[in-house]
């Protein structure tokens, strides 16, 4: 019977240890601008890096300005682990708001919402482009998946458990 569960929970953990990158959907890595940053001049693109390749079809983006317009111009451009969304005149200073739903390459849907703030009123569309791949931070995290994989480790150990002393004595 100890041997019995021994294996039940040796099993159970190298499941869980062998699964956990597999079963994660694309996540998002980064943002450019990142989310939270402050800049003086306006980007001419928002760039959106996964930590896997993204599917092109369902991909939206939209960039608000501080009065709710949207400044995203023309469609986004899928790369593999890159989306990048042309933006318009961003001509007032204040923060933008980054509303984007990508389909991740298993199907499933990813939702960012993410800002950053223009300090000084913004640029034409022909004015020269600003690099903003100067600031780049990380902006989700696993916690979510953990505690569900935890959850799922607990029922099924406590369902073997059950079973193990339902089991009729030999």
């Amino acid at each position: 019977m100890r041997r019995l569960t021994a294996l039940l929970v040796v099993s159970l953990l190298a499941l869980v240890v062998s699964t956990g990158p597999a079963a994660a959907h694309a996540k998002l890595e980064s943002m450019t601008p990142a989310d939270g940053s402050s800049m003086p001049a306006p980007p001419t693109k928002v760039v959106l890096t996964f930590n896997e390749p993204v599917g092109s079809n369902g991909t939206q983006i939209q960039v608000k300005s501080p009065a709710g317009v949207n400044v995203a111009t023309g469609n986004p451009q899928v790369l593999d682990k890159t989306v990048t969304q042309p933006v318009g005149a961003m001509i007032e200073a204040g923060r933008y708001q980054v509303e984007a739903r990508v389909v991740s390459a298993d199907g499933h849907p990813i939702t960012i919402s993410a800002g950053f703030t223009i300090t000084h009123a913004g640029h034409a569309p022909d004015a020269p482009p600003v690099d903003p791949t100067t600031n780049q931070t990380p902006t989700n995290s696993n916690t979510v998946t953990v505690v569900a994989m935890c959850l799922v480790m607990l029922v099924v150990v406590a369902l073997a458990i059950v079973i193990v002393r339902r089991r009729p004595a030999r």
